[in-house]
């Protein structure tokens, strides 16, 4: 906890310190570029997705997803580039009361910078953890051991970044819900064992909601189920069959619907064992 904390506080003191140097103005355009840079890339996204669908071998909205975060990557990087041509930084104004004014608001700005890459930062780490914490109890229930070193250190670390009132303030702050994380543990462990699997695809939910005609169909189709046999999963998302079953409305809103939390809470209840004779 101490080590998180005093690598934080020293990331935000360089990003301090960087931005009084790049100076208010400099540092003010990053600021606002990060920030609209979200709208600039969402905009794109919305204008060229019956594009990027075609493009980009993914299910949508996976290649507008593609096409929106290198428009933004690419806005972000213009308007820091262009600031610094076309603004001073602290060191090159000639008044003292001028550069001080330059130096403190380019402080404040990348005071506000370090905070929102922490703020993402955060995001990652604890989706890697919930990621980690799945695969560590799967490891856990087969007696093996966990498959990446990296594991228990990223599990370390999301325990962490939520424990007392940091782990509150993050939980309130934080782009994505609490239960979100839970789920996605959830899933890694149906997923790893043959017989949660088993179990998921058996709850009376999922047999709806895989029993619709067009689902149904999609399973049915020999060339779908040839792909998924051979494991070809990158062939398998970019199917023209299930890019256009993966964008049709009424399927969304099913799927949308559907109890998630619980189907994967029935998939990891063990089945009860009978007393041998």
């Amino acid at each position: 906890m101490s080590f998180l904390y005093l690598a934080a506080g020293l990331y935000l003191l360089f990003e301090m310190w960087r931005g009084w140097r790049r100076g208010v103005v400099r540092h003010g355009v990053s600021i606002f570029a990060l920030l609209a840079s979200g709208g600039v890339g969402w905009i794109f996204a919305w204008m060229t997705g019956a594009i990027s669908d075609r493009i980009i071998p993914l299910p949508p909205p996976g290649g507008r997803l593609i096409f929106g975060l290198a428009a933004a990557l690419a806005f972000y990087a213009a308007a820091v580039v262009l600031s610094s041509l076309l603004f001073k930084k602290t060191s090159q104004q000639s008044s003292g009361l001028i550069r001080l004014f330059y130096g403190v608001g380019g402080a404040f700005f990348g005071l506000l910078f370090g905070l929102l890459i922490l703020w993402g930062g955060v995001t990652i780490f604890r989706t890697l953890g919930a990621v980690a914490e799945g695969r560590q109890a799967l490891a856990s229930a087969f007696d093996v051991p966990a498959t990446a070193p990296l594991d228990p250190g990223l599990a370390d670390v999301k325990g962490t970044l939520e424990q007392g009132a940091v782990g509150q303030l993050i939980a309130k702050v934080d782009i994505l819900p609490t239960s979100f994380y839970g789920l996605l543990t959830k899933l890694v462990r149906v997923t790893g064992s043959p017989g949660a699997a088993a179990r998921f695809f058996a709850y009376p939910g999922m047999q709806e909601l895989l029993a619709q005609p067009k689902v149904a169909s999609l399973f049915a189709d020999p060339e779908i189920s040839s792909v998924a046999a051979q494991g070809n999963y990158i062939a398998l998302l970019g199917n023209a069959k299930l890019v256009q079953l993966a964008g049709d409305p009424e399927v969304q809103k099913s799927f949308a619907a559907f109890d998630w939390e619980k189907a994967l809470d029935y998939a990891l209840q063990e089945p009860a064992t009978s007393p041998a004779p």
